[in-house]
């Protein structure tokens, strides 16, 4: 059995629309089991939220599961947790990522400037998943900067992203792809840096590329 968990981006959540697409889709396959981990089940959860954390509370899931071999999905920051997940713990067979960023984006997440967030402590940002403001602890840009380098591809990657991304450039999924030909695939789109619009191609490569073990560089062009 199969075993694919899905990693939500930042402000985000494990109900938001590729999370529900992609149930769907799994829903009554004998052949794998999908989980889309919370990494923010409360906004005390998210006020705390660093990657270093993220990674962590992934890592005790999978030890309690017991599981030996998984395949992630990582959505834009949650790709930063899958990669760096994949290359520090290994026991990950294949990784796609959705607009992934691959470095942690420092910068003004809470709307002030970085030395108002830092003097205050904490800021708030929109959550997505909550629906309202949620405080966020500067902690988090502390701890990403330990997450500025790119870890060499631990396992086959796929990439899905918006060639007009305006949140994660595009421009460093390009560059690992290009340094990592045999291990990445990057599948351009024509979108921002959501990428809903594309849920079918997102499913496709979901099936052929996790669940059948395929991997042809031509197969999704």
């Amino acid at each position: 059995m199969k075993q694919v968990i899905f990693l939500h981006g930042f402000a985000s959540s494990a109900n938001g629309r590729k999370v529900q697409f992609l149930r769907d889709k799994f829903d009554g396959r004998t052949d794998a089991n999908f989980y889309a981990f919370p990494f923010s089940p409360t906004p005390t959860d998210f006020e705390y939220l660093t990657v270093t954390g993220m990674i962590a509370r992934l890592r005790q899931y999978v030890l309690d599961r017991g599981d030996t071999a998984v395949s992630l999905i990582g959505s834009s920051m949650g790709g930063l947790v899958a990669l760096n997940y994949a290359a520090r713990f290994g026991g990950v067979k294949r990784l796609l990522l959705l607009a992934p960023a691959l470095t942690y984006l420092s910068g003004e997440r809470v709307g002030m400037p970085l030395a108002e967030w830092r003097e205050r402590g904490y800021g708030e940002i929109f959550h997505f998943g909550f629906n309202r403001m949620v405080k966020l602890r500067y902690a988090l840009e502390v701890d990403g900067r330990f997450y500025q380098t790119v870890p060499p591809p631990p396992c086959p990657i796929a990439i899905i992203h918006g060639a007009q991304d305006e949140v994660v450039p595009i421009s460093d999924s390009r560059e690992y792809a290009a340094r990592y030909p045999e291990q990445v695939q990057l599948i351009e789109v024509e979108a921002g840096h959501d990428i809903n619009a594309y849920l079918e191609l997102i499913w496709e490569v979901t099936e052929q590329f996790l669940l059948e073990d395929r991997y042809s560089r031509s197969s999704f062009v």
